[in-house]
């Protein structure tokens, strides 16, 4: 792919920002891993994350699949930083890259992982253009996600690097006419910035 100029770094916040590790969490509260993990692939949850139900509701379904205990709700938000350890070098990175580039988070993602990460990095201070899919109503790869980033933060898709853990959503940001890069990994997004002449 022909690189033009970026003027518009789009973040991918999960395995991209931060990591996920769902493992650390469900030891923590003490749960089922699997069964968690299927809660979480499930079609509610791609719908929470959409959102499409309530917090209550959240944890009436999740109650389906883990035995909740009293005090679990507030254990579950209380223990949610365990899900989503820091990356401090790529935290770093950002507050070095909004110097110079528009950054703009996209994000699948639903009321309660996204306070918990801002409480921990107050994200929304940091990163002023933000599209979370529980407040915009579609998941990524949605066309109609990407058309709503456009439409929100102004995108010209050809000054735009889109970056994300998933080979899908990258498929469909090309889609749209953004350069746009799979991540494997922290040093791989590093590689990605500086090939694109961008640290």
């Amino acid at each position: 792919m022909t690189k033009t100029k970026i003027t518009t770094i789009i973040f991918d916040l999960g395995n991209v920002l931060v990591d996920v590790n769902y493992k650390q969490f469900t030891e923590a509260m003490h749960w089922d891993h699997d069964q968690f993990i299927k809660f979480t692939s499930s079609d509610f949850f791609t719908a929470f994350e959409a959102g499409e139900h309530s917090t209550d509701e959240f944890f009436n379904e999740l109650s389906k699949y883990i035995p909740l205990q009293k005090g679990d709700r507030a254990r579950y938000c209380n223990n949610l930083d365990k899900k989503f350890p820091l990356r401090p070098r790529t935290w770093a990175k950002i507050h070095y890259l909004k110097r110079k580039y528009r950054i703009v988070l996209f994000s699948n993602t639903n009321s309660l992982d996204y306070e918990a990460i801002d409480k921990k990095l107050e994200i929304k201070r940091v990163i002023r253009y933000s599209y979370v899919s529980f407040v915009e109503g579609y998941n990524k790869p949605d066309p109609r996600s990407y058309k709503r980033v456009e439409e929100l933060f102004n995108i010209d898709s050809a000054e735009t690097l889109f970056v994300d853990d998933k080979a899908e959503n990258i498929e469909a940001a090309r889609k749209v006419g953004w350069q746009a890069e799979q991540v494997e990994s922290e040093k791989h997004l590093f590689d990605i910035l500086e090939e694109y002449g961008l640290i």
